[in-house]
């Protein structure tokens, strides 16, 4: 019985000593630090990640003597580092999209890739110059599919001043829908379309998301 009693003493002391090792070897290894790759982004360079969804889904804003109605075919994944933003006043009908975010993933993440770039910002516009050497191996065609210029839209305030913070430099992922945008005002209409591809160009190739979630990454 005094043999059982120690057994069992001692199984409460090493129990707990082998959890809490167990605990501090899966952080220190890594376990419990996001598995993306060489970052906190899905793939480790982001990426724009697009869905449909099984049916359309309409939502509703109103902001003054202005109703809007978004409507959604996709839910989508932004995912990469910001390179520029751009806020708007409050005034609507165009204050339904308060902040622009441009957007670049892949290997144009990369510090080195990215000092050959220069990013302009402008009212729902992009614009990118770049001189990027040959050995880099990247084509035209892959740089206009890894850059985008997203126009969100927000139902929730705090989360809206939470994406605001973003800053040029910074990497985040973004949950959320695309959405096109029908807006209407006494005498007055406001219609704008999303983009659904990713190598379309302005004015037609700007995303613009409905934002449900925010994360800050690092990259």
């Amino acid at each position: 019985m005094s043999r059982l009693r120690t057994l069992l003493e001692w199984l409460l002391i090493l129990v707990p000593l082998f959890i809490i090792g167990f605990l501090v070897f899966h952080f220190v290894s890594g376990a419990g630090m996001p598995t993306n790759g060489s970052s906190g982004l899905p793939d480790g360079n982001g990426g724009f990640f697009q869905s449909p969804l099984p049916a359309p889904q309409q939502y509703s804003k109103t902001a003054g003597e202005w109703q809007f109605t978004l409507t959604s075919h996709y839910a989508y994944t932004l995912a990469g580092k910001v390179v520029g933003r751009h806020e708007y006043p409050a005034a609507m009908p165009d204050g339904i999209i308060p902040l622009d975010l441009a957007v670049v993933n892949g290997d144009l993440i990369r510090p080195d890739i990215l000092s050959y770039f220069k990013f302009t910002m402008g009212d729902h516009t992009l614009k990118y110059s770049y001189d990027v050497p040959a050995y880099t191996g990247l084509t035209e065609e892959y740089i206009d599919e890894h850059i985008s210029n997203n126009h969100l839209v927000f139902l929730n305030s705090t989360l809206e001043s939470e994406v605001k913070r973003a800053q040029a430099g910074s990497c985040l992922i973004i949950k959320g829908k695309l959405v096109d945008i029908r807006g209407a005002s006494p005498g007055s209409q406001y219609l704008i379309d999303t983009s659904t591809v990713r190598n379309d160009s302005y004015p037609a190739g700007c995303e613009i998301i409905l934002v449900e979630s925010s994360t800050p990454v690092i990259c």
